[in-house]
C-alpha cells in the first residue's frame, strides 16, 4: 500500500505578507488621544484668583470624544480663602469641526476658610452640564473652544453657585 501526499503552495510576494514587520501599520500609541484645558485668573480690589483645568480625551470616532477633566479654582480676598476641585467625565460630539455639543458630569469639593477666625465651610456638589459652542481652528489639529453649558442639577436654594449657566473657554489639541 502506498500513500502519497501532494502539497501545493503559492509563494506570496513579500510586499503583501502582512505578518512581516515592514508591512504592518506603525501606529503611534498616542494616536486618538486629545489633551487640552484652560487656565484663568482674576484680580480685583483686595482679591485675586486662579483656575487650572487640564483635560485628557480619547476619540471614539472622528466626531465623538470621551474625555476626563480635573478643575481647580482658588480665590482669596481680605475676608476669606476659597478652594474648589472638581473632576469627572464628559462626552463631546463635534459637528463639522466648527461646533460641539457636550454632556459632562462633575463632582465638586469646596472649602472656604474665613480669615481671622476658626470658621470654615466644606461641602460637595454634583453637576450635570449640558451645552455646546463654537470651535475655531488654531492649527492642523488644535482648536479654541468657546461655549456655554447649563447644570441641569442646579438648585438655587441648595447650590453654592449663583447660577446654573457656565461659560467655557478652552483649548483642545489632537482632534
Amino acid at each position: 500500500m502506498t500513500l502519497s501526499l501532494a502539497c501545493y503552495g503559492q509563494q506570496q510576494p513579500e510586499e503583501r505578507n502582512i505578518l512581516l514587520p515592514k508591512n504592518q501599520k506603525q501606529r503611534n500609541p498616542w494616536d486618538g488621544f486629545t489633551y487640552g484645558g484652560g487656565i484663568g485668573g482674576s484680580i480685583g480690589t483686595n482679591q485675586w484668583g486662579i483656575s487650572l483645568s487640564p483635560r485628557l480625551g480619547y476619540k471614539l470616532s472622528e466626531e465623538l470624544e470621551l474625555a476626563f477633566s480635573v478643575n481647580y479654582y482658588f480665590q482669596q480676598n481680605q475676608q476669606s480663602r476659597y478652594h474648589s476641585v472638581s473632576l469627572g467625565p464628559s462626552l463631546n460630539y463635534y459637528i463639522a469641526r466648527n461646533f460641539y455639543a457636550k454632556a459632562s458630569y462633575q463632582h465638586y469639593f469646596i472649602t472656604q476658610k474665613i480669615r481671622r477666625s476658626e470658621l470654615s465651610y466644606r461641602t460637595e456638589e454634583d453637576a450635570l452640564l449640558l451645552g455646546g459652542g463654537y470651535m475655531q481652528a488654531l492649527g492642523s489639529n488644535s482648536y479654541l473652544r468657546i461655549g456655554f453649558s447649563y447644570n441641569v442639577l442646579y438648585d438655587k436654594d441648595k447650590s453654592i453657585f449663583s447660577s446654573g449657566l457656565v461659560p467655557e473657554i478652552g483649548f483642545v489639541i489632537g482632534l
